[in-house]
């Protein structure tokens, strides 16, 4: 079969196949971009983040910081919120939630059509490139993670791939150079940092095994072109590193450490839901993506047949034994763990892709062998009888070794279906190799994969119901318990944990000290520390305990910081009560407290350390622009409750003069003042986003002028 007749077949097929599995996301009331399959960050962190950046991008600002989340909080350089990725960009500038739906289902077949182009580049006929596609696209991890950011950058890991074997294949040019920098660079963009770094890992060591000696100079053009998408996504990489140190979150060696994955869970390679549904799992994060037996069946073909297996098959084998000997901790890769970077990248989560990717690789080769009829009953019995030790010994771990933290009771149905499924798949292959009705068969086990895969439906399909008024872009539905905190433009309001989940505030454009998974501030962490009483050394279980976020208890909102924070409001389900906070209003059975010692966003301290009230005030109050009115009849200080980071700066107005902003215990920012000046300006101008967006546009133009000079001798010749 031709093949561009035989990609437009599989290209139909993955479109039915994608829409037609994800068809109940799209219907009205239910959202495959909020859905929470193990993990509600796209609910609770990515979509408020996106409807902030692009309410910043439709009133001419660029998202770089946001004034409702805590004390102030990065937004650009908090990297996951990633607003300069094109599909976020998509969003930002055609605000519907509808929209990310079908962007979700986007990325899903270009890492299809990706995986299947360069399936093809390494020499697969058709029906195994489309297997490998279908295999990646259907996996459990990409099943899992459908709506993460992790997808926006292991998406294009095929895709540069693809254009490192065009170079080795063909005369390297600048315009594959190219191609690689602009991958690279949406990689980069992707907006997860432990992604983007197993995607250049892979890809670099991939031109490393495939240029090899004899042919290094193809790495002038490999190593060049990964670099180039570093200078393409410098505004938000060198924002986003300008930031690290000031930063502080949980992908360090604590998480790293608690993330370790015995090798009892290696179950979940071949069994969906042995315990029952992932998403009910103890432990869902650290279980490997589900990829079914059949595929690994396929991948052992090309074992049983290593002396004509091509170099890159080599490869994928080495990097799949490599990345689940890390998740593992086997030795000797086990000593990965503890080198730099690898130390601080939670590799237990984010190298599974690269482990699922390289299976469906590996099957692509071995069922290309089977079609081809190079496969020996003795060869299949062999190959057959991996797995099946595989599949028992997984099982037989699973049900000796227990989860100490929760009884879990292996469900027949679970490893039995697939199992089933496996022997159908042996019947099929024997037909093919005795009546060498290869290709039939070969059509009917890519059937049986997808039948595989799909077999996650129990485990991976949450009830995604919403209230699509509430998540508008425009004019949301506003929950009538926070009515009461409407108007109060210039407080912030917190509540007990359990009651309004964090970052919803962002669609309300309400102001709430509380924050889910970001890179916080680290003296953001000392305040909460310092009120809620516990070591800024033990934050990590403190950020478990109040679920992925910093939360002030009850017994502590009346502490003297929460007061200079200026949290005006909080929110509880119980009637309480506290010194100093009084209830004011009573919607929907929760009780609206009011602070009646809260402080004013801004005050000046006089040179006797007198605080006073009266002669400062907000006049403008932007993302990354405040303005605020000062009058004093001497010099003094002027403190603003706002969180101090770098890349603010401060100017005195009318003199225009800046001035320098100092650290006020523990997270204010204070600057000197002078009987002359009316204003302080304080202007969000970070220079990682500077500088990086210098190198951005520099960089786009150098790539036009320089297709521009070898366009242009060629049209004269």
């Amino acid at each position: 079969m031709n093949r561009r007749i035989a990609f437009a077949f599989f290209f139909i097929f993955l479109l039915a196949a994608v829409f037609l599995h994800y068809r109940d996301f799209l219907q009205p009331g239910q959202s495959l971009y909020l859905a929470n399959f193990d993990d509600p960050a796209p609910r609770f962190s990515f979509y408020p983040w996106l409807v902030e950046s692009s309410r910043q991008i439709q009133h001419g600002h660029f998202p770089l910081w946001c004034n409702l989340e805590g004390a102030g909080f990065p937004l650009l350089a908090d990297y996951q919120s990633s607003p300069l990725n094109p599909f976020n960009l998509a969003f930002e500038l055609f605000p519907r939630l509808r929209l990310l739906d079908y962007l979700l289902l986007l990325k899903i077949i270009l890492l299809g059509v990706f995986t299947y182009l360069f399936a093809s580049s390494l020499g697969l006929s058709p029906l195994p490139a489309a297997a490998s596609a279908v295999i990646i696209c259907f996996s459990g991890y990409v099943s899992r993670t459908v709506n993460q950011v992790n997808l926006n950058t292991e998406l294009w890991l095929p895709a540069g791939l693809l254009v490192i074997e065009k170079i080795i294949q063909g005369r390297a040019r600048l315009f594959k150079m190219t191609l690689l920098g602009i991958v690279t660079s949406l990689a980069l963009l992707g907006g997860n940092p432990e992604a983007a770094f197993y995607f250049l890992l892979i890809i670099t060591l991939y031109g490393w095994f495939r240029a090899g000696f004899a042919q290094s100079k193809y790495l002038l053009i490999i190593l060049p072109g990964i670099g180039l998408g570093f200078l393409l996504s410098s505004a938000q990489l060198l924002s986003f590193l300008e930031y690290l140190g000031f930063g502080w979150h949980i992908h360090n060696q604590y998480l790293h450490t608690i993330g370790k994955a015995p090798i009892r869970w290696a179950f979940s390679l071949f069994f969906p839901w042995l315990f029952g549904p992932n998403r009910a799992h103890p432990e869902q994060l650290f279980t490997l993506g589900y990829l079914g037996l059949i595929p690994v069946l396929l991948a052992i073909f090309s074992l049983v047949r290593i002396r004509i297996l091509r170099q890159p098959a080599l490869f994928f084998w080495a990097l799949a034994l490599v990345l689940l000997a890390e998740i593992y901790r086997l030795p000797p890769a086990s000593y990965l763990s503890q080198l730099p970077i690898f130390n601080r990248v939670a590799s237990v989560k984010f190298a599974y892709f690269g482990v699922c990717f390289a299976i469906a690789i590996l099957s692509g080769f071995g069922l290309e062998i089977f079609q081809k009829e190079k496969l020996n009953s003795r060869r299949f019995g062999i190959s057959l009888g991996i797995v099946a030790i595989l599949a028992i010994g997984s099982i037989i771990c699973a049900f000796k070794f227990p989860f100490s933290s929760t009884p879990l009771f292996i469900l027949r149905a679970a490893w039995l279906f697939p199992m089933l499924l496996l022997l159908v798949a042996a019947v099929i292959c024997l037909y093919g190799i005795f009546f060498q009705e290869t290709k039939l068969a070969s059509a009917l086990i890519v059937f049986l994969c997808l039948i595989n895969l799909l077999q996650l439906y129990p485990g991976l399909r949450p009830e995604t119901k919403i209230a699509p008024a509430q998540w508008q872009f425009r004019n949301p539905s506003l929950p009538n318990f926070l009515r009461p905190l409407v108007g109060d433009w210039d407080t912030r309001f917190t509540a007990l944990q359990g009651i309004f989940h964090q970052n919803l505030n962002l669609i309300f454009r309400l102001n709430d000290f509380r924050v889910f998974e970001g890179i916080y501030p680290k003296s953001y962490v000392r305040a909460v520390s310092e009120i809620e009483g516990f070591d800024p050394q033990d934050a990590v279980p403190q950020f478990f305990l109040h679920g992925w976020s910093f939360d002030i208890t009850a017994q502590n909102i009346s502490h003297p910081l929460v007061n200079q924070l200026g949290i005006k409001y909080l929110i509880s389900a119980q009637p309480i009560q506290i010194t100093g906070w009084e209830v004011i209003a009573q919607p929907d059975n929760y009780y609206i407290l009011q602070n009646r010692n809260a402080w004013p966003r801004t005050w000046i301290k006089d040179p006797n350390n007198k605080i006073v009230f009266r002669k400062s005030s907000l006049s403008q109050n932007l993302p990354d622009l405040v303005k605020v009115g000062v009058t004093a009849k001497e010099p003094a200080e002027m403190i603003l409750s706002d969180q101090y980071a770098p890349g603010w700066r401060a100017f005195r107005l009318p003199a225009g003069e800046e001035i320098k902003i100092n650290l006020e215990n523990p997270l204010f920012r204070k600057v000197p003042i002078q009987p002359d000046d009316k204003f302080i300006l304080f202007i969000y101008h970070p220079y990682g986003f500077r500088i990086g967006l210098f190198l951005s546009i520099v960089s786009c133009c150098s790539l036009a002028l320089a297709f521009l000079i070898s366009f242009f001798p060629k049209n004269r010749s």
